[in-house]
């Protein structure tokens, strides 16, 4: 299993509550301080350069379908003040700053809001709610400043870009490119699962997981694009950030409901996707479908709570975190928390349980065609889910591969009757058992 690591570690910053707007590298942890003067309406800045308008981020999406905007972090907020906090850093976003500053990163425009102190744990949240619901807007670093007047009764928050305004325009041009490329192809009539699945194999066609971020204990320079969806519609190599934030910003751009959910996995800190169908939620991870083998491309494709928590963990809810966990430089953190966890409990879109075939007893009728079906297109893999209601798991698959009867062996001898001029090597056959899923895989060889 790939190692995984996120771009999700605490920023450290430094509130100078007379004169200064300061904000600190989350990677460095180096603190740049920014000149600025209080005024009484807000804060002077230099901005005799003129900030650069970003080209709007808005794609083409498909004809045939109606986008879905994601507000779900938004909605979670927990005032007025922060949403109307979220839309002004949302806005600023797309007006840089052609000079950078020690931390070689770009300001953004400030944004003053009047009438409200928000807090440093408040801020935050904003700030990781901004980058819950727009993937598109993939330029943010991680370091951001702030200043809180209690005797003028405003806050203001500046964030930063990655990248100078001139080529972030050429990033934002690109990737438009790339994602309206894929809304181009979509075809018109395919249900909601059916646009799911293209956004999921889309992603697993076009990227390949960077392993050289794996031991990674900061993100190296140039590597940043990893962690966003122009490193994986542009690059073609990202890390699970990457992943769960494409698989996003393709799912909506199709309709399809998605969010972004954080946690660990073996040990790793770590981003998959929940996406709801029909009303039901279900957790996707296309970082953990892309091990570079067809064996395992849904194993994780809309499974409920219970398959996933064999190997995965959530991060806590933002809303049960003290202001001093979220504010903190731990592994647990405003940026590495959850607004929302939603419940999985449904089976009905699962991959395997719609798409693959079913053993309900060792008969196997329905299994024998599916595997002849496989055989005639020669193909590498073939899976089956053992239906839990008539069948125990371990039990099954002894009966199937290991004990007297051997089923399934008694299948392949028929399959091999029905086939042209080749037949599948019985003698050398490979199998992965997957029992928190009720699926087998076998991968199958000719002669």
């Amino acid at each position: 299993m790939k190692k995984l690591w996120l771009k999700i570690t605490a920023v450290v910053l430094c509130v100078i509550i007379s004169v200064s707007l300061c904000s600190c590298d989350m990677i460095n942890s180096a603190i740049d301080t920014v000149s600025s003067l209080v005024t009484p309406k807000g804060i002077v800045e230099d901005v005799s350069l003129g900030y650069c308008e970003m080209d709007s981020t808005q794609f083409t999406y498909s004809p045939h379908y109606t986008s879905f905007l994601c507000r779900e972090s938004y909605n979670c907020l927990e005032n007025d003040k922060m949403r109307e906090l979220y839309d002004m850093l949302l806005e600023s976003a797309y007006f840089v700053y052609p000079k950078s500053f020690s931390n070689a990163e770009y300001k953004c425009r400030q944004v003053i809001l009047l009438e409200a102190q928000l807090s440093e744990a408040q801020i935050r949240l904003v700030i990781k709610a901004l980058t819950d619901d727009n993937p598109q807007v993939f330029w943010l670093s991680t370091t951001f400043g702030f200043l809180v007047s209690t005797a003028e009764n405003y806050t203001a928050v500046q964030l930063y870009s990655r990248s100078h305004p001139d080529l972030l325009k050429e990033d934002i041009s690109k990737l438009k490119d790339e994602v309206n490329k894929f809304f181009d192809s979509v075809e018109s009539g395919l249900s909601q699962y059916e646009r799911e699945k293209l956004a999921h194999n889309f992603i697993l066609d076009k990227c390949e997981y960077d392993d050289s971020l794996s031991d990674a204990l900061t993100v190296p320079k140039g590597k940043e694009a990893a962690f966003d969806p122009y490193g994986v519609m542009v690059d073609g190599v990202a890390v699970c950030e990457g992943y769960a934030r494409t698989f996003q910003l393709l799912s909506n751009g199709l309709g399809v409901k998605c969010i972004n959910v954080i946690g660990e996995s073996e040990g790793e800190l770590h981003m998959w996707n929940a996406v709801e169908l029909d009303g039901d939620y279900y957790y996707v991870d296309p970082t953990w479908d892309d091990k570079g083998d067809g064996a395992f491309m849904y194993d994780y494709f809309n499974i409920n709570e219970k398959q996933l928590l064999a190997d995965h963990d959530f991060s806590p809810l933002s809303d049960e975190m003290s202001d001093e966990e979220i504010c903190g430089e731990g592994r647990v953190n405003a940026l590495t928390s959850n607004f929302f966890i939603p419940k999985c409990t449904s089976t009905a879109y699962n991959y395997y349980i719609r798409e693959s075939a079913h053993l309900e007893d060792y008969e196997g009728e329905e299994l024998k065609e599916e595997l002849l079906n496989s055989a005639l297109n020669k193909e590498k893999y073939f899976s089956f889910y053992i239906d839990p209601k008539g069948l125990t798991y371990e039990y099954a698959v002894d009966q199937l591969f290991f004990s007297y009867p051997q089923y399934f062996f008694k299948y392949v001898d028929e399959v091999n009757y029905e086939l042209p001029d080749y037949s599948l090597d019985k003698n050398n056959l490979s199998l992965y058992q997957k029992e928190q899923i009720f699926v087998v895989t076998v991968m199958l060889k000719y002669v």
